[in-house]
C-alpha cells in the first residue's frame, strides 16, 4: 500500500523526526510565502509543476484550479500538503528498502530533483541483515565536506528512520530531500510503502540474532552483563537499592565483534539516562567489547555510562576507554550500581 506524503509524515512525526510546519487542505486555502504540494503516489510532482511556491492569491487560485479534481498519473487529485518554505544548504538522500529478503539502505549528497540522474559513484548502498554499520556511514558522509555536528544529526535521523521501517511493516522508506539548513535538518518530502506482513516480535528478534538475552523492563538505566550469575547479582543489587533497569543484556559467549556493534546501535534507539556495562572476562572477553565501544563514541548521544571490567583483557580495555567523556570507570559493583543510581536521577 502506497502512502500520500501527508500520510508518510504522520507515522514520521510519531517518531520525532524533524519536519516543516505543514497544512493538508481539500479546497483553495491561501498562505503567503508557502510551498503547495499536491498529494499523489507519484515522484515527478516537481517536474510537473505539482510542487510550487506561491506569493500571491492569484497564482494560488490558478494552481488549486489546474489541480482540483484533475488526474496526475492516471489518479485524481482531491488533496493538497501546504508547507513552510526554507532556504536549503544541502540535499540528501535516503533509503530504505527490502530486496531479495535483505534490507537495503541508500545514502547520497547528491539528493533532489534529478536524484535519479546521479552517477552510482554519489551513492553508498548497504546490504543490512539487521542494524546499521555506523563508522561506514560517517566516513562516507566525512568525504562529503560535511562538519561532525552535522554527520552526528544524520546518523541519528537514520536510526530513526530504520526503527520506523522495522517496526511499521513498511518494504520501502525514501527521504527525499533531507535538507540541511543552517545546522538543522529538516525532512522535506518522503515516500513509505507498506505492506500487510506479520513481522516477528522486535524484542525476540533482537534476541535471536545478536546471540543475546534481552528482557524489557521499566526504568532508567540499561544494564548489559555476562553470564547468569552476574546477571542475577546485578540486578539484586538494583533492587536492594529500590533503582528499576530500562532493559537487562544477557551477553551470550557466542556474540561475535560485529553483533557486538549491533548491540549498542539498538541502545542507541533507547531513551536511557545511564548505560551501566558490567563484564567478567572469561566467556566473553572485555577486549570484546571495546570495539564497539570506540564505535559507540562517534555517536551524539546524551546518557552516561559507567563501565565495571575484571577478568580477562580488562586492565588493557580499561585503558583505552579511561579518557573518553560521558564514560565512568568504577573497580566495585556496589560503587558502580550507586552511582549509576544516582546519575540517573541527575
Amino acid at each position: 500500500m502506497n502512502l500520500y506524503e501527508f500520510e508518510s509524515k504522520k507515522i514520521l512525526k510519531k517518531y520525532n523526526l524533524p519536519l516543516l510546519n505543514s497544512y493538508l487542505t481539500n479546497k483553495i486555502l491561501f498562505l503567503k510565502n508557502k510551498i503547495y504540494k499536491i498529494q499523489a503516489h507519484s515522484g515527478y510532482r516537481g517536474k510537473h509543476n505539482g510542487i510550487v511556491f506561491i506569493n500571491n492569491y492569484k497564482t494560488c487560485v490558478f494552481f488549486f484550479n489546474k489541480w482540483k479534481n484533475n488526474l496526475f498519473f492516471n489518479k485524481k487529485i482531491k488533496k493538497f500538503l501546504i508547507e513552510d518554505f526554507i532556504f536549503i544548504e544541502k540535499e540528501i538522500y535516503l533509503s530504505f528498502f527490502i530486496n531479495n529478503n535483505y534490507i537495503n539502505f541508500v545514502i547520497s549528497e547528491k539528493g533532489g530533483i534529478n536524484i535519479e540522474n546521479q552517477k552510482k559513484i554519489n551513492f553508498l548502498k548497504l546490504k543490512i541483515n539487521f542494524l546499521i554499520l555506523t563508522f561506514t556511514i560517517f566516513d562516507y558522509l566525512s568525504n562529503c565536506f560535511l562538519n561532525n555536528l552535522i554527520i552526528k544529526k544524520i546518523i541519528l535521523i537514520i536510526y530513526k528512520i530504520y526503527k520506523l521501517f522495522f517496526l511499521n511493516k513498511i518494504i520501502l522508506i525514501e527521504i527525499n530531500p533531507l535538507i540541511i539548513n543552517n545546522n538543522n535538518l529538516y525532512i522535506l518530502d518522503c515516500k513509505i510503502i507498506i505492506e500487510k506482513i506479520n513481522i516477528v516480535n522486535f524484542s525476540d528478534k533482537i534476541s535471536k540474532i545478536l546471540k543475546i538475552n534481552y528482557i524489557q523492563l521499566k526504568g532508567k538505566i540499561c544494564c548489559i552483563v555476562n553470564g547468569a550469575g552476574l546477571a542475577l547479582t546485578t540486578l539484586d543489587y538494583f533492587n536492594y537499592n529500590n533503582a528499576q533497569c530500562f532493559n537487562f543484556i544477557d551477553l551470550s559467549g557466542k556474540i561475535n565483534d560485529l553483533q557486538m556493534i549491533y548491540l549498542f546501535n539498538f541502545i542507541l534507539t533507547k531513551k536511557i539516562k545511564i548505560l551501566f556495562i558490567n563484564l567478567f572476562g572469561g566467556i566473553v572477553s572485555c577486549k570484546k567489547i571495546l570495539n564497539s565501544l570506540l564505535n559507540y563514541m562517534y555517536l551524539n548521544f546524551e546518557h552516561k555510562i559507567i563501565i565495571r571490567l575484571e577478568g580477562n583483557f580488562s586492565n588493557f580495555t580499561k585503558k583505552k576507554l579511561i579518557n573518553f567523556k560521558n564514560l565512568i570507570i568504577i573497580e566495585k559493583l556496589n560503587d558502580s550500581i550507586k552511582k549509576s543510581i544516582i546519575l540517573s536521577y541527575v
